[in-house]
């Protein structure tokens, strides 16, 4: 991690909607950063009042790329990425932090990336060495970002990640926050262009994004239904210990707890809640 010793404040949005209203009174805090070793960056401090009259945007900040996925089972990669970050929001800060609960920025970038499968994206474990190896390529510009380009603040002492109409999320001493790119009193430094537009991911990898919080594993073999009841038919089996997210909740007629789950290699159906656990 390269860290700098420099002040540095943002304008951090402490929601997690679509886009946060600046509306909500946030507080101030001043970082004073000393010198460490990679491989983590600098993050940006807590959130200082918004202005006066800020836009509240209405609309989604982390548009699709142009352009129609090739089929419904597909879906934007940028979104994708967006999905992981959002899920992330308000994780604790932690120098070193990579997940899955607490964070700095470049530890957030390394596990969002590599949740989403594209963690050839993130080939360093500190801005600083991100930012260098985006630029070596000639892959850093002050203009023209896309949903799902990195952010540099201050040649390397802070990354995020952009996910639209001049917003990012990064890990921020306050915590993982959306936050105007415009708004850090480091100096916005480039992007980093991660070429995510026209590239296509399962449609189901943006459902576990969206339901990461949910994280379970089975507890034993168990079958995987396709109705939330133990007399519908047969989807296969899930092994002990296979990691799922959970979609949706229903009892059968005996009073008994079935979860919809989604595995991380796709597989989605129901099973009892009792065959799981976190």
């Amino acid at each position: 991690m390269i860290t700098l010793s420099a002040a540095v404040l943002v304008t951090a949005l402490p929601i997690e909607g679509v886009l946060a209203s600046d509306a909500t009174t946030r507080g101030t805090t001043t970082l004073a950063a000393t010198a460490s070793p990679a491989p983590t960056a600098t993050p940006a401090p807590t959130a200082t009042p918004a202005p006066t009259s800020p836009p509240t945007p209405t609309a989604s900040p982390d548009p699709a790329p142009a352009g129609p996925s090739a089929s419904p089972d597909v879906v934007p990669a940028s979104s994708v990425v967006v999905a992981f970050a959002r899920s992330h929001l308000r994780a604790r800060y932690r120098p070193f932090g990579t997940g899955p609960t607490s964070f700095d920025c470049s530890g957030l970038m390394w596990r969002v990336f590599h949740e989403a499968g594209l963690g050839r994206k993130v080939s360093g474990r500190s801005a600083r060495a991100i930012y260098l190896s985006y630029r070596r390529r000639g892959l850093a510009s002050r203009h023209d970002p896309q949903v799902g380009d990195l952010v540099v603040w201050g040649n390397g002492s802070h990354v995020g990640v952009y996910i639209g109409r001049g917003y990012a999320i990064s890990a921020l001493l306050l915590g993982v926050r959306i936050h105007r790119v415009r708004a850090m009193f480091t100096p916005f430094t480039a992007y980093l262009h991660t070429r995510l537009t026209g590239l296509d991911k399962p449609a189901w990898e943006l459902q576990l994004a969206k339901h990461i919080r949910s994280q379970r594993h089975t507890t034993r073999t168990v079958f995987l239904h396709e109705a939330a009841s133990s007399a519908s038919a047969t989807a296969g089996t899930l092994r002990s210990g296979v990691k799922l997210v959970v979609l949706a909740r229903r009892r059968d007629g005996h009073h008994r707890l079935w979860l919809e789950v989604l595995t991380f290699t796709g597989r989605t159906g129901w099973v009892p809640a009792a065959a799981t656990s976190r």
